[in-house]
């Protein structure tokens, strides 16, 4: 019962240092709260345009693609449109179900083409899928801007479009487009949809259309040219090594080699911001510790006066590191608050990237997990930085510092 009515009076102690000197404690508060806040908005903003990025092209673009080798004779295509035709592909289809790691798998047969409108007239790429498989690739849905999405591709006269490659074409859902293949053949197509991934260099080139009738009308019927693969772990791409192994005439590419770009960006963007966020979180510990030390010189005095009454040093260290632990916590909370409410303002700030990016606003990330980091890293420094003096304090003899008063 005593120790516990003498650990009271040491919080007692604490807190009548700790409003004694109110411009000292505000000051540190201040550093710990502006050093959360800037390590959550950091953090918020950087993670979220990564995963906005990632969400955008990695969610949207398959984890490994299969295509076949170009064949010599095929390097410069005739007018009649030589494709790269996928060979063993009910081999390939055995080895892709058989494996652990495959979510799903989808086949395509791609082709160039030129897409004419009322007003304009473009090449594309052409996309010839099976709107089922597909549908289990790509979440069209909450991609779509206009009309309908998979569903509709099961009409063999409907195409799908990127948003910025329908900007261009000045065309909408339910407008018409004729489309030119390489070996002559034309067909009247019906924009059943528009979708956006955000990134103009997917929308402007991404196009969708049954491939049934894409394969008609290349007279290829039953071939494809790629088949995309979705992994359950992205970061496990061992299915390349064994369909390289299985497979000699065909290409795998996975999600690392298509986008090699945005991958290094992502590093680097996160090495860099999770440096600057704990580096201004240690010069706000920093701040807190001149302090600290500061505080615990000034009461050099009453600290030879409580351990010529008694008090130990552990009670010394405890006085002064409540005196951190409050001033960790206040500064943590705040900082995150306020954290929060930056990060949500600049979610809802517009943004304009001049169609290379298509978003509304910054894209922020709200992870309650960065929050609770920020915490707990906040509260930590200001420990550590109360610890040492406190410590070092403890150790002097009173008898000395009262000498030399």
């Amino acid at each position: 019962m005593s120790k516990c009515i003498f650990n009271q009076t040491n919080f007692f102690i604490a807190l009548q240092y700790l409003f004694a000197r109110k411009k000292q404690s505000f000051l540190a508060i201040v550093g710990v709260m502006l050093g959360v806040t800037t390590f959550i908005v950091m953090i918020n903003f950087m993670t979220g345009v990564n995963d906005f990025l990632d969400d955008a092209v990695f969610k949207g673009s398959p984890d490994v693609i299969i295509r076949a080798v170009q064949e010599e004779s095929s390097k410069h295509q005739s007018l009649g449109g030589n494709l790269n035709i996928l060979k063993g592909v009910d081999q390939i289809n055995t080895t892709l179900s058989n494996h652990d790691n495959v979510r799903s798998f989808a086949h395509q047969i791609v082709s160039s083409a030129i897409l004419i409108s009322t007003t304009n007239q473009l090449p594309s790429s052409i996309n010839g899928v099976f709107p089922l498989e597909e549908n289990q690739m790509v979440d069209l849905d909450r991609r779509l801007i206009e009309g309908n999405g998979f569903e509709n591709l099961l009409d063999e006269n409907t195409i799908l479009l990127g948003i910025s490659l329908a900007r261009r074409l000045q065309v909408s859902a339910k407008d018409t487009l004729k489309m030119i293949l390489p070996n002559g053949k034309t067909k009247e197509l019906i924009v059943s949809g528009i979708f956006s991934f955000g990134i103009t260099t997917i929308d402007n080139v991404r196009t969708y259309m049954p491939a049934k009738t894409l394969q008609r009308l290349l007279g290829k019927e039953n071939s494809i040219t790629h088949i995309h693969i979705k992994l359950k772990d992205r970061d496990n791409v061992t299915i390349k090594k064994t369909l390289s192994q299985k497979q000699k005439k065909v290409i795998v590419e996975d999600w690392k080699d298509s986008n090699k770009t945005i991958v290094i960006g992502n590093k680097v963007r996160d090495v860099l911001t999770w440096s600057v966020s704990f580096a201004l979180l240690l010069v706000a510990g920093f701040g807190i510790y001149n302090i600290m030390n500061m505080t615990v010189f000034q009461k050099r005095k009453d600290v030879a006066v409580l351990k010529t009454v008694g008090y130990s040093s552990n009670d010394i260290i405890f006085i002064f590191l409540i005196q951190s632990v409050i001033i960790g916590v206040l500064g943590a909370l705040l900082g995150t608050g306020i954290g929060y409410i930056i990060s949500y303002v600049i979610s809802t700030t517009p943004l304009d990237t001049s169609d290379f990016i298509i978003v509304d606003t910054y894209p922020i990330n709200f992870n309650l997990g960065y929050y609770i980091l920020g915490i707990a890293f906040g509260v930590f420094t200001t420990i550590l930085a109360g610890y040492f003096p406190s410590k070092k304090a403890s150790q002097v003899d009173p008898v000395t510092i009262i000498r030399n008063l």
